[in-house]
């Protein structure tokens, strides 16, 4: 596929703009008339769509998936469903995959099979719960399902996002004001002390000789700060083992590192609960689970036990030989396995873990204010004894003198 932009005239004489993908030309020309528009300039684009539109956010597809549950709950053909989403999205990347979603299901394509083809809107959980209500033929009831999982993965990644909006603030607050007391308030307060020639503390010292580094070497130490997370970043693009290791050590970071394993084990419980009721079988459930956790570290766990699975050895007995995973998860899934309700295991530890994180968000909050202002006034005082503390034995010795 090649992404071609046009200049094209609708049914009602308006000019619209956009981009659209298709095999070539001809290709774009036919999909454009399918449409209802009629193309002044149509031409390859020089990048890919990858890199000349935004992705779509959590609400955007939110918004498409409820637009779509309720207009085939209604009865209204699935083509009429795209086309009047298409028309009224704002969004230039949504309407436009939308389009092209309308167009291949005119040229006799199953919905699924459609989304799939639009990797940056539709992931392949969605295209994979989407294929189980087609063969299934609940797909209304299967979108219900999909709009109720991303909802609730938006109101858990808000509420972190918003636990940890507070603590970056004040980090970045706290660097300026340390950046101020180090380069301006310390050398000129440490002045006038070195100057009287007093005798002057550890604390005191190890507070001027890391302030004179600081002040000398600020452009060494910023460009320092700036190769390093080039590199990092570069590392972690390039390196499947930086990647692993660095998203391990995200899970095993305090305070944090919990809540975001609680969060992972319950967004793939929730979705492997919802996939596996569609109709979609254990090993491929897993699959997808593998690419939902986000996380090398799990999905190897995952990858493991789909593997064992398909060798032959039982679901409980397969997690429960993963040290990644917890042992609950595996207590539950031998209850499902023997009962043949798999599915309701899923959902019951998806409920524990995402009850369990929403409490362990709670705390952290609670947790980090206190934190945050006790560090802040630990490092206010080492610099109020160490530089006010040296000034005020001066005066007194001073006083005494005279």
């Amino acid at each position: 596929m090649q992404y071609f932009k046009y200049k094209a005239i609708d049914s009602t004489g308006c000019v619209q703009r956009g981009s659209i993908s298709a095999l070539n030309m001809a290709d774009a020309d036919n999909r454009l008339s399918l449409r209802g528009l009629e193309p002044i300039i149509c031409k390859p684009s020089s990048r890919s769509g990858v890199f000349n539109r935004s992705p779509v956010s959590r609400k955007q597809l939110i918004d498409f998936t409820f637009h779509l549950q309720q207009m085939i709950e209604a009865g209204v053909p699935l083509i009429d469903c795209l086309k009047e989403y298409r028309d009224s999205a704002d969004h230039k990347l949504m309407a436009s995959s939308i389009g092209e979603v309308a167009d291949q299901i005119e040229s006799g394509s199953s919905l699924s099979n459609a989304c799939a083809s639009q990797p940056l809107v539709f992931k392949p959980m969605y295209t994979g719960m989407v294929e189980a209500g087609e063969q299934s033929g609940r797909l209304a009831e299967v979108l219900a399902d999909l709009l109720s999982l991303l909802k609730w993965q938006d109101e858990t990644l808000s509420g972190l996002r918003k636990v940890l909006i507070y603590p970056a603030f004040v980090c970045v607050v706290l660097s300026v004001v340390i950046g101020f007391v180090m380069t301006w308030l310390v050398p000129s307060l440490t002045s006038f002390i070195t100057a009287a020639g007093a005798e002057l503390p550890w604390h005191t010292q190890w507070l001027i000789t890391l302030s004179d580094a600081i002040t000398k070497y600020w452009p060494v130490i910023a460009l320092l700060l700036i190769a390093a997370v080039v590199v990092f970043m570069a590392a972690l693009r390039s390196s499947l083992a930086v990647q692993f290791n660095w998203q391990r050590a995200q899970l095993r970071l305090p305070l944090v590192g919990p809540v975001l394993y609680k969060i992972k084990l319950a967004r793939f419980c929730r979705c492997a609960a919802l996939m596996y009721a569609s109709g979609i079988n254990l090993i491929d459930t897993l699959k997808h689970g593998e690419a939902l956790v986000d996380n090398l570290y799990l999905s190897g766990a995952l990858r493991r036990v789909r593997e064992s699975i398909i060798s032959g050895d039982g679901v409980a007995d397969a997690f429960r030989e993963q040290s990644e995973l917890p042992a609950l998860l595996s207590r539950l899934l031998r209850v499902g396995e023997s009962t043949g309700g798999l599915d309701r295991a899923f959902l019951q530890t998806s409920y524990f873990y995402d009850r369990d994180s929403r409490d362990a968000i709670e705390k952290l909050e609670q947790f980090i204010g206190p934190a945050l202002i006790m560090l802040v006034g630990g490092i206010m005082m080492w610099v109020v004894l160490s530089v006010i503390g040296p000034i005020y034995d001066l005066v007194f010795s001073m006083q005494e003198a005279m």
